[in-house]
């Protein structure tokens, strides 16, 4: 019934715990920390009547869904989670929600005017797969909004190396701010903005050419 199709151990560590979380997640430790992402995101995504919008890593929903109230648009979100994609379709309805990973996305080329996601590359297995299917679904001058943790080096080495695999949280590799924005140029991506403070990095690109990208 789910297509999701995860090769790897920590993929399906991702899966286990969202789908545990899944019917509380906003009071969870996970929910409460990337509610100020989203709301950053939110501020930076700007959206206009008939515009297509995915959120890839959706979540429960609630960005993706505040977004759609922000004009008339077509909204989608896809995540790894059975569980979380059948919370997101009791409570939001009206929404395209599929259970997908960021790495391979079940929509047309040029499909989107707006991608968007929050705290959730770092849990992916080749983020160079999924900033080139940004790239792919994305219009030209379409905008990609990317959130995601920032720590000081030191931290986010014990993060990836000792703390993540302990506790089975299904991430791969944190980001620096440095590495993070070399990737949207990678694939043909202009910044637009570039915002970090304390633990958190939110960047905004958009599409300017066509770019075959590293490491793919």
């Amino acid at each position: 019934m789910w297509e999701v199709g995860f090769v790897n151990k920590n993929e399906k560590y991702s899966i286990e715990k969202y789908d545990r979380i899944a019917n509380t997640y906003d009071t969870s430790l996970d929910g409460r920390f990337t509610a100020g992402f989203k709301q950053r995101i939110l501020e930076l995504c700007e959206v206009s009547d008939g515009d297509k919008v995915l959120d890839v890593g959706c979540g429960n929903g609630s960005l993706i869904y505040t977004i759609s109230r922000k004009a008339n648009i077509n909204a989608y979100g896809v995540d790894i989670s059975p569980k979380m994609i059948e919370v997101c379709k009791q409570q939001y309805g009206d929404i395209d929600f599929r259970v997908k990973s960021g790495e391979d996305l079940p929509f047309d080329d040029a499909s989107f005017n707006v991608l968007t996601i929050c705290c959730t590359l770092h849990h992916l297995n080749d983020p160079h797969k999924f900033f080139a299917e940004a790239q792919r679904v994305l219009v030209n001058g379409g905008t990609l909004i990317v959130g995601e943790p920032s720590l000081p080096l030191v931290i986010r080495k014990l993060t990836d190396w000792i703390v993540s695999p302990l506790i089975k949280a299904g991430d791969n590799k944190l980001f620096s701010h440095k590495r993070l924005k070399s990737l949207f140029s990678d694939y043909g991506f202009t910044l637009d903005e570039a915002y970090k403070e304390s633990f958190m990095q939110i960047i905004k690109g958009r599409k300017t050419f066509i770019s075959f990208g590293k490491g793919v």
